[in-house]
């Protein structure tokens, strides 16, 4: 028997450079003979039979490729932390872009580069005293006070309250602005049953006479009678003599009127009446004597010539006046006050309206203005009204000031 070859025929070219080992078959073998000592790895679990081209060629078993231990692939690098640290620059980044752009907001708008887009409307609250009145803007209800109500802006007419208590104001509301308006609706029904009802001073020449009113004995003269209806009352005098003398008067809503009878006048035919028209009220004088006020309608004289000295004590006012009285007919006479001066000022600002009639704006100096009580009102877009009744007098000039930050 030939030797078999260590190398192969050239026609075994499919099996060159394939290192052979004959391996005698062993059916009783491991069929791992390859186990790894390392655990969870086994060599192949079958034996590759080569044939081997030759005249006595038997299969022969073929070494696996060596193989190396099983050694895990690696993991790949966590990238997570990375990309986390990158997400919260850039969030930090945008938080500081934000507020870097605030801030230029802020300065441009504080130096007035950039003006704040402001509605075309203000708001208004509504306050009165006592509340829950009602409130009727441009004659459309919007509820009770308090309340506050956004209104377009310009010129808007207020009604506050109901039946005797309402009051009308007219207001401007300002752009973007916040102000108020209070109502003082129980001080103003306080006043109105005050002016319902006035006083008559009765004097007597000689004094003692007994003294009616209406029918009804008030007392001997002279007296003061308060709390008589405003209008006309019938006054009854009567001295020693008893004979009755009548006068008609006419009491003035909240004032005090002055009646002065002569009771040795002469006999009717040899008076007359004299009648003072003045919005300034004086008491008349003769001889130093009360005679009457221009708040009578009618002033009992002697007919004939008379000295009278006209007087108003708190405005500083003083006038002689030259009067003819006529048997049986009445003079009257109509009296112009002189002006005084008025200066008006608020804090920061307002508009002034003097007597119902605009003034101005503040400050506002030497107004020339009649003597005697006037009503000022105050109007401020964002600090709501204030109202001052002043007293304005022939010598001295009178000034007013408000703070319209406070009320």
């Amino acid at each position: 028997m030939r030797e078999p070859s260590a190398t192969p025929p050239a026609d075994s070219g499919r099996l060159h450079q394939r290192k052979v080992i004959h391996v005698p078959f062993d059916p009783t073998a491991d069929p791992n003979p390859f186990v790894s000592e390392h655990s969870g790895l086994t060599a192949p679990t079958t034996t590759n039979l080569v044939p081997f081209e030759g005249r006595d060629s038997k299969p022969v078993a073929v070494a696996p490729a060596e193989t190396k231990p099983h050694e895990p692939s690696p993991e790949p690098a966590v990238a997570a932390p990375a990309r986390s640290r990158w997400r919260m620059a850039g969030l930090a980044t945008l938080a500081v872009a934000v507020l870097v752009q605030a801030g230029f907001i802020a300065y441009w708008v504080a130096t007035g580069r950039v003006a704040l887009v402001q509605p075309d409307t203000g708001s208004i609250t509504f306050t009165s005293e006592p509340s829950g009145s009602p409130v009727v803007i441009d004659g459309t209800p919007h509820g009770i006070t308090p309340i506050t109500v956004s209104l377009a802006s310009g010129a808007h007419k207020i009604d506050i309250g109901s039946g005797s208590q309402a009051r009308s104001r007219d207001l401007t509301v300002t752009r973007g602005a916040n102000s108020s308006m209070h109502v003082e609706l129980a001080a103003a029904t306080a006043a109105a049953a005050k002016v319902e009802v006035g006083g008559l001073q009765i004097v007597t020449e000689p004094a003692g006479a007994r003294v009616s009113i209406d029918g009804e004995a008030r007392g001997a003269a002279p007296l003061t009678v308060p709390g008589l209806a405003a209008g006309e009352h019938t006054v009854t005098v009567r001295g020693s003599s008893g004979e009755p003398i009548n006068r008609t008067v006419v009491v003035t809503a909240g004032a005090v009127s002055s009646l002065v009878i002569s009771m040795n006048a002469p006999a009717t035919g040899a008076s007359g009446t004299l009648a003072i028209n003045s919005s300034v009220p004086l008491q008349i004088l003769e001889n130093g004597s009360l005679v009457g006020t221009t708040e009578m309608s009618r002033i009992l004289l002697p007919a004939g010539a008379h000295e009278l000295e006209l007087v108003n004590t708190a405005l500083g006012y003083r006038l002689n006046r030259r009067v003819q009285i006529a048997a049986g007919q009445t003079n009257t006479v109509t009296l112009t006050p002189p002006n005084g001066t008025l200066s008006i000022n608020a804090l920061p600002w307002a508009e002034v309206w003097i007597d119902g009639q605009r003034a101005g704006e503040t400050p506002i100096g030497n107004i020339p203005i009649v003597i005697g009580t006037h009503e000022v009102l105050f109007r401020h877009p964002q600090f709501g009204e204030q109202r001052r009744t002043i007293t304005v007098g022939a010598t001295a000039p009178v000034r007013v000031g408000v703070d319209m930050r406070t009320k």
